[in-house]
């Protein structure tokens, strides 16, 4: 079947939410854009009886580009509503607690003069004043360093939250994947592996900034959000072989000293055992005592360049969150990350060159 005919050099931006009333400022920072949209469909999860239908009911009384889209379901599901009602050239995918500069739509899209790239991505700071207490100012740090230090190099790690596409690219390697976990299913990460694997080429763009609302955002909820994130990643990874950061030596003191403290604590409780398990125990407890102020020690040099990364021994506690998302992920789909998948992927992986 051949690919739909699509209106070339326009692009519809893809404002994704459920129940935020941010939207509004977010439809507002579209508006001001340097290159302006043709099209704005917000891609609403939360139905006609929500909090945001009226509010972009108002919108489009002042502007008829913006058209509010019932899309309940997954983000996956959501998505894939709005992509069958896309007929641009290009798609921008936006969220509703990010805010976008004014030049962001322009940069994003400039990129795709080169015909090999199928999507761009940019970077997604914390919106100013929003990122508060330790473990959020600390990922405020940590992202802004991951887009510089990983995500330029690594397209495939770009959140959808700020990125732009082909629509060639969904035409021809399928749109996302709905058998993903639909709690955080990583829809982004395995829609790029999937577009480099056909032959397209993704690009970091580092001008195309959304400012993201941190104000909902503490370090608790941010653990529990890295481990639904992590489980998504873990499907991901062992369908498609593909992580773009983690790896066993990373990952081993934060198994390996805590799995030492935990062993000499159980001895403790044998009196035979008892000397083996004091040593287990210092061993386990002082190793991380090091590692944390060696990340501290690693994170003030950081500091200058990407604020907050001081609190680098967070860093201890996102890892644990990551390992416990993944140990669901392998319990709930297991190793092969398919079991309890549900219905097939729309197309599989494509590889060779278009």
């Amino acid at each position: 079947m051949s690919a739909p005919t699509r209106t070339p050099g326009t692009v519809t931006v893809v404002l994704t939410v459920l129940n935020d009333r941010r939207v509004a400022r977010t439809l507002e920072s579209l508006l001001a854009q340097r290159r302006s949209p043709d099209r704005i469909l917000v891609d609403d999860g939360s139905g006609p009886g929500g909090v945001v239908r009226p509010i972009v009911d108002r919108f489009h009384l002042r502007d008829a580009r913006i058209l509010w889209l019932d899309a309940p379901g997954s983000i996956s599901e959501s998505r894939n509503r709005a992509l069958d009602l896309v007929t641009t050239e290009f798609v921008a995918f936006i969220d509703a607690d990010e805010i976008a500069r004014p030049e962001w739509l322009e940069e994003l899209m400039r990129p795709f003069e080169d015909p090999s790239v199928g999507f761009t991505g940019g970077p997604t700071p914390a919106l100013a004043g929003t990122a508060r207490g330790v473990g959020v100012r600390y990922y405020d740090g940590y992202l802004r360093r991951f887009y510089d230090v990983v995500g330029r190099g690594h397209a495939v790690s770009l959140p959808m939250g700020n990125s732009a596409w082909r629509m060639a690219v969904f035409d021809r390697v399928g749109k996302l994947d709905t058998t993903l976990y639909p709690s955080a299913s990583s829809e982004d990460q395995e829609m790029a592996v999937r577009a480099t694997r056909g032959g397209w080429e993704g690009r970091y763009a580092p001008k195309a900034i959304v400012d993201h609302d941190f104000s909902d955002l503490t370090s608790a909820s941010l653990l529990r959000k890295q481990a639904r994130y992590a489980l998504g990643g873990y499907v991901v990874w062992r369908r498609h072989a593909s992580t773009y950061e983690a790896s066993g030596g990373r990952l081993a003191p934060y198994v390996l000293l805590p799995l030492l403290a935990t062993v000499g604590a159980i001895l403790l409780a044998f009196p035979p055992f008892v000397g083996p398990a004091a040593v287990l125990l210092s061993l386990g407890l002082g190793g991380l005592g090091v590692l944390a102020v060696a990340l501290t020690a690693q994170g003030l040099r950081w500091d200058r360049a990407y604020p907050g990364m001081r609190f680098r021994a967070f860093e201890i506690l996102r890892r644990w969150a990551t390992l416990y998302g993944a140990f669901r992920g392998m319990l709930r789909y297991g190793w092969s990350g398919r079991r309890n998948s549900g219905l097939a992927p729309a197309r599989p992986p494509v590889s060779g060159k278009r």
